[in-house]
């Protein structure tokens, strides 16, 4: 083989095709460089694989560590909102608690305010038993009582005594100030058994009826207006 052919064998590879029909060969060539060029670039195929596996490899684990980051800034958030909900709950339930207890002070202090305001409202009848009762067309709003020895004249409304004072046609004028709008005067005989500036509470006894068919008057003011006290005095029976 001449040096020329040698160079020619060197540069070529030659493949042989066979054909099956007719037995006939067939042959290429293919230049080295062509060869050299095809490995290159697989290499370079392989070489691109591995370093995209490489970094698709640290990629996955950022984010396989974001991942787990967010996870468990989620599982936190969840513990927060979990607590929250509790104390949410906690703090509703002592509201709730507290709203019955103020509630129930409400319902107490109207009930005490209610009951103040009855005991103060001049309603009661002001002997401590049965007596005749008439008014006189002179004077219609003083009604006067006539009782039996020994019976009780008393306070129709709880009240602070203003006045202690004698009166020129009865003997004594006792006046209750009731702290509502509401003023008692009670016209009698009989010594007072209470003094000027004491606090009285409604059925209070102001005095006791010396003698039969004593003559006693009553009268009521409210708003500094002289009433019919008949129309505010609650008579059993």
């Amino acid at each position: 083989m001449s040096d020329e052919e040698k160079k020619r064998s060197r540069g070529f590879h030659m493949i042989l095709f066979i054909d099956k029909k007719d037995g006939g060969v067939d042959q290429m060539g293919i230049s080295r460089g062509l060869v050299l060029g095809f490995l290159i670039v697989v290499a370079a195929g392989i070489i691109a694989c591995a370093i995209g596996w490489k970094v698709n490899s640290k990629a996955r684990k950022a984010a396989e560590a974001d991942n787990a980051s967010l996870t468990a800034q989620i599982e936190e958030l969840n513990t927060q909102i979990t607590d929250l909900t509790n104390a949410n709950n906690e703090l509703s339930n002592k509201v709730t608690i507290l709203s019955d207890t103020v509630n129930t002070k409400v319902e107490e202090q109207n009930a005490i305010k209610q009951e103040a305001d009855e005991a103060h409202f001049p309603g009661g009848f002001p002997l401590s038993s049965s007596a005749s009762m008439t008014t006189d067309d002179d004077d219609p709003n003083t009604v006067f009582f006539t009782s039996n020895e020994g019976t009780s004249i008393i306070a129709t409304g709880a009240g602070k005594v203003t006045e202690v004072i004698p009166d020129a046609d009865y003997g004594y004028c006792i006046k209750i100030d009731h702290d509502n709008g509401y003023v008692t005067e009670y016209y009698l005989a009989s010594a007072p058994l209470i003094k000027e500036g004491d606090e009285v509470l409604q059925g209070a006894i102001l005095s006791l009826v010396e003698n039969s068919n004593q003559k006693i008057a009553y009268k009521v003011y409210h708003d500094g207006q002289q009433i019919d006290p008949l129309t505010i005095i609650k008579i059993d029976g």
